[in-house]
């Protein structure tokens, strides 16, 4: 039992520090958290690279530039249609506001029931005003790290520090890792094995495997949707696969939105039954095909934990939160199902 409380008491210092620390410089973290996500991401590939004779830091440099340079293609590819298309919703929305409010009206009216239906104008308004007051925020906001010349160095971490930093911990990432297991006590070593294949487990099958799922879902549904001729189907699409790394959630609110969609713009049902198919058959792959061959299923994550982390990582120290909250979530449900197994084991809990 002391054992347990002192292991208890060591990660609960650690968390503490980890924290403090995220707190105290969540504003320089972001290219350092993605540079070591990279790098966490791209290792296993290094590994096998490197294993056909390839020196390290050849492998590390051939596979962070195709890296690099795929992320930059989709990003000028795919934002461009993301822009254009979220443009011309803003536009229509006036216009599916006053379908919206027709359509209620007449419902009621053949129910004999008496619904408050607000105008158009009073709707519109209500948004642009919170439209408003986001971008005056965000003006003074841009305003302020202008000033401080935060702008320009926030430019230069995210060009040139993340690859920096990603390039140097994918080359010295054995070295780091035989020196963190060099100041484990040995009378530990084995415990803390066991606990790092566990968090690794759940890391790359929940970071690696979702982030592969969550960008071929948007790209399914972003197609799909296109394909089948509904407005503003690619960006609905690409938002539903990226909102996946909740799982569940960014499906269902895809399928919603898509369906509204479809049925206010073209007042079709097989314009509807075309939407459903297309989120059942993703569905389909993912649930059969992707989520078990690149996440698995005993990943130890549950959707509800996820949405927490996420919520909890976002409200306590921002983006950087948001960053970490899934790799934090993942470590903590590592140590507390360890925890439980060891307390089951305790002669407290035998009796």
């Amino acid at each position: 039992m002391k054992q347990l409380r002192d292991i208890s008491l060591f990660w609960v210092a650690v968390i503490a520090a980890f924290a403090g620390f995220l707190w105290l410089f969540q504003g320089i973290l972001t290219p350092f958290i993605l540079g070591l996500a990279i790098a966490y991401l791209l290792n296993p590939m290094v590994v096998r690279v490197q294993a056909v004779g390839t020196p390290r830091w050849a492998a590390v440099l051939i596979l962070l530039i195709s890296f690099l340079l795929i992320v930059g293609l989709m990003i000028g590819l795919l934002v461009p249609v993301l822009v254009r298309e979220a443009s011309q919703l803003i536009t229509e929305l006036p216009a599916w506001i006053d379908a919206g409010q027709a359509r209620l009206a007449a419902f009621s009216l053949r129910m004999g029931l008496d619904i408050h239906v607000p105008n158009t104008e009073s709707i519109v308004a209500g948004v642009q005003d919170q439209a408003g007051r986001i971008l005056q925020a965000g003006k003074g906001l841009l305003v302020g790290v202008v000033a401080g010349g935060a702008a320009v160095a926030s430019f230069v971490s995210f060009l040139f520090l993340m690859p920096i930093v990603a390039f140097y911990m994918m080359l010295d990432w054995p070295r780091l890792v035989a020196k963190i297991d060099a100041l484990v006590p040995r009378s530990r070593a084995a415990t803390f094995h066991q606990l790092m294949r566990e968090i690794d487990r759940t890391l790359a099958g929940f970071i690696r495997g979702q982030l592969t799922v969550c960008l071929f879902l948007g790209l399914f549904y972003g197609i799909g949707l296109s394909l089948l001729g509904l407005k503003f189907g690619f960006v609905i699409g690409m938002c539903a696969g990226l909102l996946s790394i909740m799982p569940y959630v960014g499906s269902g609110i895809g399928l919603v939105i898509s369906v509204l969609v479809a049925w206010f713009t073209t007042n079709q049902w097989s314009e509807v039954v075309g939407v459903l198919a297309v989120f059942g058959i993703g569905q389909f792959i993912e649930s059969n095909f992707l989520t078990p061959r690149l996440v698995g299923n005993n990943i130890g994550l549950h959707p509800l934990w996820v949405i927490f982390a996420l919520m909890a990582g976002g409200s306590l120290f921002g983006f950087v939160g948001l960053l970490v909250a899934v790799p934090v979530a993942a470590v903590i449900g590592v140590m507390v199902r360890f925890f439980i197994g060891e307390y089951q084991k305790s002669p407290y809990y035998t009796g």
